[in-house]
């Protein structure tokens, strides 16, 4: 991630449950909401992901996870948005966040770039960024 964090509003909802801002790697995108705005307030994105923190701890030959969040993100006023492959399992790479405002695009501060490794894949561009929740994520079985 190459931006200020306190550049994201809400940020510590996501910063107090893992000390910092998580590695998305291997975290899966539950639910993508897009609003098309009205005559006040333009296009945004609601992305709810799953994240969690993978420990060095091994049991029954599998790393231990810990700290599984739902982290709930607000995308305000998107552009140049660019989706494919979202189906019922949507594992990231990485969820890259860009400051972008050296090349002075109007209203546009951020590139956000959601590289999968299976299902969704996409990137967009938008005015801000804003954590709207972040709690736990509850695991079945």
């Amino acid at each position: 991630m190459n931006i200020d964090e306190k550049k994201i509003e809400g940020i510590e909802l996501l910063t107090d449950i893992f000390g910092r801002f998580p590695s998305f790697h291997d975290a899966e995108v539950v639910s993508l909401k897009m609003d098309r705005g009205d005559h006040e307030s333009l296009p945004s994105l609601e992305l709810a992901i799953h994240v969690f923190e993978m420990t060095s701890e091994v049991v029954d030959k599998r790393y231990v996870l810990k700290n599984h969040t739902l982290v709930t993100f607000v995308f305000q006023e998107i552009v140049d948005v660019e989706f494919e492959g979202f189906n019922h399992q949507n594992v990231l790479q990485d969820l890259s966040i860009q400051d972008i405002r050296h090349r002075q695009l109007e209203s546009i501060k951020f590139e956000v770039t959601i590289p999968g490794i299976y299902g969704l894949d996409g990137k967009f561009m938008c005015r801000s960024i804003k954590v709207l929740s972040a709690g736990p994520f509850p695991l079945k079985g």
